[in-house]
């Protein structure tokens, strides 16, 4: 704001004393003679010119810091969109093995009630969770994502815990830890819309495909055997 202010005044300055300079070399105030007026108007140009370069000078070091800190938010956000990605397929592998108990369940298959889903809990985003301070140079609209996802990812993560200390895995508790993944890889989306929206994933030997939609269509419901058609 003081830099804002002290260019608006270099400026404001500038035209005028320039003005003064034509004025005084056109009009001749006081009655001075040709060469006093010259004198005059070189110190009123030359003073000009210091408050013009002050200006420059102004301009070009905002550029500076806005150029660099432009390029550390984009740093900042290339590392947290690699967290990202593992937690994404992290969610997407344990959404599979999940949704497939419940397809098991509704056809009437096996489903061992001891079914081990701990090693599938949602990981941890390391870098980002130590960050500090470094996150306020993000936009709000990204912090709160980023806030929304980290609160999801750690209730899912007390559910599935919960779930493995409980020797009673049956279609209830799958259907609602489906539900929780699908709800967590939403909101991982609207996370990467934000911090990465054109990032992109291969899975097995399909082209590449931008993640948010990938979580998108991961993120429905598994398919009932028994209403699907056919």
């Amino acid at each position: 704001m003081l830099r804002a202010t002290l260019a608006c005044i270099d400026l404001v300055l500038f035209g005028a004393l320039i003005m003064s300079g034509l004025a005084v070399v056109v009009c001749r105030p006081w009655g001075i003679d040709p060469a006093a007026a010259a004198s005059l108007a070189g110190a009123l140009f030359g003073a000009a010119a210091l408050l013009l370069g002050n200006w420059i000078n102004r301009v070009n070091e905002k550029f500076k810091a806005e150029k660099k800190l432009a390029d550390q938010i984009d740093k900042l956000k290339t590392l947290i969109a690699s967290e990202l990605v593992d937690v994404a397929i992290g969610l997407m592998s344990a959404k599979q093995l999940v949704d497939a108990a419940i397809v098991s369940l509704q056809a009437g298959g096996p489903v061992t009630q001891t079914l081990d889903i701990s090693p599938y809990r949602p990981r941890q985003m390391l870098f980002t969770d130590t960050m500090g301070v470094e996150l306020l140079s993000l936009d709000e609209a990204t912090i709160d994502a980023l806030a929304i996802l980290r609160s999801n990812l750690a209730l899912t993560r007390q559910s599935m815990e919960e779930i493995a200390a409980d020797a009673n895995f049956g279609l209830l508790k799958a259907t609602s830890l489906s539900n929780a993944l699908g709800h967590d890889m939403r909101v991982l989306s609207d996370a990467f819309t934000h911090i990465a929206p054109h990032r992109r994933l291969i899975l097995e030997d399909a082209e590449p495909e931008l993640v948010t939609e990938i979580l998108r269509r991961a993120a429905q419901p598994p398919v009932d055997p028994v209403q699907q058609p056919g």
